[in-house]
């Protein structure tokens, strides 16, 4: 029973990790904030920067993708 909790709190923390990744992404989506670190950060880094976050909210969000698929 234990191991089963721990693995339900597990899969928990990863859903809401992938939704504040979502989050964080959707956010430097809008055009104000991106032109905002645009100009802070420059051309390349600001590219990087936005890669990076990109990819990590796709992989802190595979979990919900993989229950949506499940679910008729």
């Amino acid at each position: 029973m234990k191991k089963i909790k721990k693995k339900v709190k597990k899969l928990l923390v990863l859903v809401c990790l992938g939704g504040i990744g979502y989050g964080i992404a959707k956010l430097l989506k809008t055009e104000a904030a991106q032109d905002k670190l645009f100009e802070v950060l420059g051309e390349d880094t600001y590219l990087a920067i936005l890669e990076k976050v990109n990819l990590l909210g796709d992989l802190l969000a595979w979990p919900i993708h993989f229950v949506k698929a499940l679910l008729p």
